[in-house]
């Protein structure tokens, strides 16, 4: 059931490697029990409820991050304040993904019913820079936007290891294409994670990272601007978001829906993947809009 990665910090051994729509939720095991994320599957979330958990701190909002929250019983959720609405209110969950845009309310509504995503209490709001302190155990929040408004990574300092959730240092990762994502936030995250200078990085899918860690955020980094650069390469004319998202895919879940609908979330992730690099195109000046059309300048 755990991987130990230190006395007090245990990996759950989640289902599917901890591909969607579970993610690498870890145990710290100490005078304060805490799991960090808890989309583990309702199995592994009961046998947590049975040995007793204090708290659970969800690093952001997405549903692979919060899936199994209620298999664990009445646990206080602790989160950023930025998050903490989309935790609370699934109806400003569907708004933080975007699917009041593009005519995409019934994909919203799809994937509200197929994973029964619903309300929950958040308990405490943190803080960028904050130290929690479980015992042996004590974290420091590392405020790590772009992802999400609030995605936090936490760093153990004395054992020099980073949780960097949805900082992904694998081809998984970066993902930025939700309404309330943004690339710029997201480049400053992974220097801010990379300054740290961790010993040791785990992932929010890809569970432990070691080796030259510099290299590895630097191409985190580099999968972003490289897919930013084709992007503005492929603007030889004005050309429309419709047009420019059939040209260039970004990654997204594996969804157990039919082919047509996944089509369409495929359609609907891209447009907004593409459309964020559009906006930072444009406060960069290297891309003007008019009306519809986007141009390179």
């Amino acid at each position: 059931m755990f991987i130990p990665i230190d006395r007090n910090i245990k990996l759950v051994n989640v289902p599917k490697q901890g591909n969607f729509p579970y993610c690498t939720c870890v145990l710290i095991d100490d005078q304060i029990r805490v799991l960090l994320d808890s989309s583990c599957g309702p199995d592994l979330a009961a046998k947590l409820r049975d040995q007793g958990v204090d708290i659970l701190i969800n690093t952001h909002f997405h549903l692979d991050h919060t899936l199994n929250t209620g298999d664990l019983g009445p646990v206080p959720i602790w989160c950023h304040g930025l998050d903490a609405p989309a935790i609370r209110s699934v109806d400003v969950y569907w708004q933080m993904y975007g699917f009041h845009l593009y005519d995409c309310e019934e994909l919203g509504r799809l994937l509200v019913d197929a994973y029964h995503l619903e309300d929950r209490s958040v308990q405490r709001e943190l803080k960028d820079e904050e130290i929690l302190d479980f015992g042996q155990v004590k974290l420091r929040v590392i405020h790590t936007p772009g992802h999400t408004p609030g995605h936090c990574s936490f760093f153990e300092e004395e054992k020099e290891i980073l949780f960097s959730a949805d900082i992904e240092l694998s081809a998984v990762g970066p993902w930025y294409a939700h309404h309330c994502s943004d690339v710029d936030d997201y480049l400053d995250s992974i220097q801010k994670c990379m300054d740290l200078r961790p010993r040791l990085v785990i992932g929010g899918h890809n569970g432990v990272v070691e080796g030259d860690l510099k290299v590895k955020f630097l191409a985190c980094r580099d999968r972003i601007l490289r897919k930013e650069e084709k992007i503005l390469k492929s603007l030889k004319g004005p050309a429309t978001l419709e047009h420019l998202a059939l040209e260039h895919t970004f990654l997204f879940p594996k969804l157990d829906f039919a082919p047509d609908i996944i089509s369409a979330y495929r359609s609907f992730f891209n447009k907004q993947g593409v459309y964020k690099h559009l906006q930072r195109l444009i406060r960069l000046g290297y891309v003007s809009q008019e009306g519809d059309y986007y141009f390179k300048l």
